[in-house]
């Protein structure tokens, strides 16, 4: 092939590697090697260098996806500026979207080839042309007048681009410094020898390299200089958040690679400033350039007065809003904790509290950073001190830790965030039982954390999950089982009188692989001596959190699918039999009101624990519905209320009718449900508010299978159960029980999401503002029962309240929150929106032929708020519906023409001269938002509803 024929294909092959904009970049996000490419353009570098350097420079051009092409003439007869300035004229709004910010896995590649094709030219340009004072002098000058651009896209590519080149020259530059310090000491070494074994020669050649390479060394100090004053100090500030996380992030390398001439004040200031930035991923990036540093020992010295200058800053970054900000600070303050100076404890308080956070990447890390803090603490252990030993010294300090941080009922969130750092020592059962034995009772409920943690894998509440090894855990539930199974009894024995440590000993067993009981005979005295504890366990306690854990282990050990169920179902009978006789024996003097206190004590104990095998066990075969219905009846009656009895009674009577669902007859059990549930709206009155809460949770569990089962109808539910009451008494106790009407009304909202009760028959509005759940049952009927629900709010105003003043204000802003609720996409809620409006007609216009003017009228006001949501024809059609519905007076009322207004420009205009100035409207111009509290001492029933945020 000819000379000529070879540098055509070589152009024509450079150019279909290089260009990319003609072919919708896809020739460059070929898998091309970067050394190939850049090997291949030096050879047409070399025959031309003008030509060369031209391609170069439209490479750069089209990467920043602009259609104009830098031509000879321009580049021969024009300076950058004017370059830049007719490229900028060619960057249409068509190539906005420039590659560097478009989306997908290919132009991550892309960004990615870039790079690599910058780092590669100056590697093979490190020995010669980066040092001819041309090609990287002009690249150099060109990005730099980009850098400055107003367009986005030149200025992110230039400074991307640019950032890789100081890289590559910072490395560079490492290495022309070792070169002259291992060329200095050869001539030194050289000089030092006598006259006779002196080689002139040799000394005069090092000479000439050693000034070669600081020539070298200075025009790269000189492009690094020119690089870092006209781009990275013009551009670190740039408004453009990705522009400022590249030089952030190059930053870093430049002082991790090259401290001698970057670690100083002059350039950590930059990393100091930056962890203040208005963006999570600048902050970012900072943090990590900060990790580099602080890894690297010998260069912490140096870091001395950056560290004392912004520790408080990088101290209160734990909390950063931004959550991977905030993880990669904690292992920054890791870092800096193992360093001579370390931090001190009230400086690491910052990060403790962490591990009980609700997002698993933040604990972790905090978790990782106690797991270091504790493991330094034991530094003053002997070193020949056996692991036994040293792990009994970590869960001292582990529960001294637990026990100081005050948060006692979250252990399962400590052991979480500790599981991947320490999973080994939290796996020692052998060292945790042995603490236990010594009296060590503060860390029963980590271990059992750590025990359900190892067989379940489950994280706690609110905690993303962790990827599980169903393997690791099966094992780690057989040594747990092994473990466990010959000790639990003695534990249980040990802690029996203590509530809060033997119910959660009580956990053990359910996590254990229970075949083992009958894997050998061996093992059977211990499933005695276990149900031995147990039924003592609830002969001695009347607490319903113990009584219950009693109750979940007696009956798991009494499942069918197990040989030894027999053995466990009869200890279990044996039990209940005494407790269901010491209830019996009293039942008559209660019922007749002669038992005396002791009796009465009695009898509520056994009731009790009964109470508490009930939710788990059948107990029907007991026979204890009539006993417990006549007490309640008789309880209801005479008014002798005994909260000790009732509350027992009410869940025994609930769980007997649950569980005879399965054998009774129809005609009997809709007798005894009906009777129940008259008894527990009569109970609904008392003024006990424990006796109240239990009715409710047994109503609502009634309700889940009744009405399937056709036994129970809707109306049963007394509007009572979920009527607002006055929590009288200190903060503690208001609190807890606005807790338990949370927790009812949450029970109440899932029977309407599950589809137990109708949409229609949740009278309560307020409680379903935010179950965007409902939606997806049925939109129709959701946008009824929105609709039906501001219906009842109009109707409870008073009359002289209705068209005006505060309170109707509020219903109408909570009709705008509840439009901005149905979202965006107008023709999916086309259908729910239209149901609404012509319900709220029906509704305003009530009674419009009988009276002068529709008592319910304003309401049209609060249904123009969800106009603005509908379609043209959607309008066209309800405003047909509305004067078919109003009829010949329409003109006359404003209420009505202001509706008819919303609905032909889709939203409620400011009313003419005459009309009510309440009125307000979605989309005029918005003023200064509403207080989301009504001023103090003003109480509304629907007060709470305003005031909460609607999810969208």
């Amino acid at each position: 092939m000819s000379e000529s024929a070879k540098a055509s294909r070589r152009e024509e092959n450079s150019w279909v590697r290089l260009r990319f904009f003609s072919s919708g970049y896809q020739d460059l996000l070929r898998p091309l090697e970067a050394f190939a490419v850049v090997d291949e353009w030096l050879d047409s570098y070399k025959q031309d260098r003008d030509a060369g350097l031209l391609e170069l420079i439209n490479f750069v051009v089209q990467c920043c996806g602009c259609k104009g092409v830098v031509s000879r003439e321009m580049f021969d007869g024009m300076q950058n500026a004017e370059i830049i300035s007719t490229l900028t004229k060619e960057f249409n709004e068509d190539s906005v979207n420039y590659p560097l910010c478009s989306p997908g896995p290919q132009w991550r590649k892309f960004r990615a080839s870039v790079c690599e094709f910058v780092q590669v030219l100056v590697r093979s340009c490190q020995n010669s042309f980066l040092y001819d004072e041309y090609l990287f002098s002009a690249l150099l000058a060109l990005l730099t007048g980009l850098s400055d651009s107003q367009v986005r896209a030149f200025r992110h590519t230039s400074t991307l681009i640019a950032m890789k080149l100081m890289t590559g020259i910072v490395e560079v530059a490492v290495m022309v410094f070792a070169q002259i310090k291992t060329t200095q000491r050869r001539y030194d070494a050289e000089r030092s020898k006598s006259a006779e074994h002196r080689a002139s020669e040799r000394l005069e050649e090092l000479q000439a390299t050693i000034s070669e390479l600081r020539e070298h060394q200075e025009e790269l100090s000189s492009m690094m200089n020119a690089t870092f004053r006209g781009v990275f100090v013009h551009r670190y500030r740039d408004r453009v958040a990705e522009i400022r996380a590249v030089c952030i992030e190059e930053m870093g390398v430049w002082l991790r690679e090259n401290p001698g001439d970057f670690l100083n004040d002059g350039y950590l200031k930059y990393l100091g400033w930056t962890l203040h930035d208005k963006q999570g991923s600048v902050r970012l990036q900072c943090v990590r350039a900060l990790q580099g540093l602080y890894k690297e020992k010998d260069l912490i010295g140096r870091l001395e007065l950056f560290t004392s200058r912004f520790k408080e800053r990088m101290l209160c970054m734990v909390l950063d809003k931004d959550p991977d900000v905030a993880v990669e600070a904690v292992q920054l303050l890791l870092l800096l904790q193992q360093t001579e100076e370390g931090l001190s404890e009230e400086e690491c308080s910052h990060v403790y509290p962490l591990v009980f956070a609700s997002r698993r990447g933040l604990a972790s890390a905090a978790g990782a950073f106690l797991y270091h803090k504790l493991c330094s603490a034991m530094s003053s252990e002997p070193q020949e001190a056996d692991m036994g030993s040293r792990r009994a010294a970590f869960f001292n300090l582990l529960v001294s830790f637990y026990i100081q941080s005050e948060f006692h009922e979250h252990g399962a969130y400590l052991v979480d965030s500790l599981w991947g750092v320490a999973g080994a020592e939290l796996r020692d059962w052998d060292t945790m039982t042995s603490l236990l034995v010594q009296e060590e009772g503060a860390l029963i409920e980590l271990m059992m954390c750590a025990v359900r943690q190892a067989a379940e894998g489950h994280p706690p509440v609110g905690r993303a999950q962790a990827k599980k090894d169903k393997k690791t855990q099966v094992q780690d539930k057989r040594r747990i089982t092994t473990h466990f199974i010959t000790l639990l009894p003695q534990l249980l024995a040990k802690y029996s009188a203590d509530v809060e440590k033997v119910t959660c000993l009580l956990k053990a067993p359910l996590h254990f692989d229970l075949e083992t009981y009958s894997s050998t005979g061996r093992l059977e005295k211990y499933l005695d001596l276990l149900l031995a504890q147990v039924c003592g366990i609830v002969e001695k306690h009347t607490e319903s959190g113990v009584l219950e854990a009693c109750a979940r282990v007696a009956c798991a050990l009494s499942q069918d699918k197990y040989t030894f169920s027999g053995r466990a179902d009869l200890v279990v009978s044996q039990l209940l039999d005494s407790l269901t006789d010491r209830f019996s024996s009293h039942l008559n003097e209660l019922l007749q009101g002669t038992a005396d206190e002791d009796e009465v004590y009695s009898a509520a104990t056994a009731l009790t624990r009964i109470a508490a095998f009930s939710s788990a066990k059948d107990l029907t075969s007991w026979k204890l519905f009539e006993p417990c219905f006549q007490l309640l009846k008789s309880g209801v009656e005479s008014r002798d209320i005994d909260k000790e009895l009732m509350v027992p009674a009410l869940k025994c009577a609930a769980f007997h009718v649950l569980w005879e669902k399965v054998r009774a007859e129809v005609k009997r059990l809709k007798k005894e449900v009906c009777s129940f549930c008259i008894v527990c709206q009569s109970c609904l009155s008392v003024g006990q508010p424990e006796i109240r809460d239990q009715v409710s949770v047994c109503v609502i569990l009634l309700l889940t299978w009744a009405i399937s089962f056709s036994l129970l109808t809707p109306c049963y539910l007394s509007p009572s159960l979920l009527s607002p009451g006055e929590a009288e008494g200190v903060e503690e106790v208001k609190m807890a029980t606005l807790q338990r009407r949370r927790n009812q009304l949450a029970g109440y909202c899932k029977l309407v999401i599950y589809g137990i009760l109708d949409l229609s028959t949740a009278t309560d509005g307020d409680s379903l503002e935010t179950l965007s759940k409902t939606k997806m049952i049925s939109p129709v009927q959701s946008a009824k029962t929105v609709c039906l629900s501001l219906q009842q709010l109009f109707s409870a105003l008073a009359p002289e309240c209705v068209g005006g003043g505060q309170e109707f204000g509020e219903i109408r802003e909570l009709a705008k929150r509840l439009a901005m609720s149905f979202g965006i996409d107008l023709h999916r809620i086309r259908k729910p929106l239209v149901s609404l409006h012509m319900d709220g007609i029906r509704f305003a216009l009530r009674e419009a032929a009988e009276v002068e003017q529709p008592p319910n009228l304003p309401f049209l006001e609060i249904l123009s708020e969800f106009s603005f949501k509908l379609l043209r024809q959607d309008r066209a059609q309800l405003s047909a519906f509305l004067s078919a519905e109003c009829g010949s007076a329409a003109p006359s009322w404003p209420s009505l023409r202001m509706y008819q207004r919303s609905l032909q420009s889709g939203s409620s205009k400011p009313r003419e001269d005459g009309e009510r100035s309440a009125t307000l409207s979605p989309h005029s111009t918005p003023a200064a938002k509403r207080r989301r509290t009504t001023p103090q001492g003003q109480q509304h029933t629907y007060t709470h509803i305003t005031n909460k945020e609607i999810k969208v």
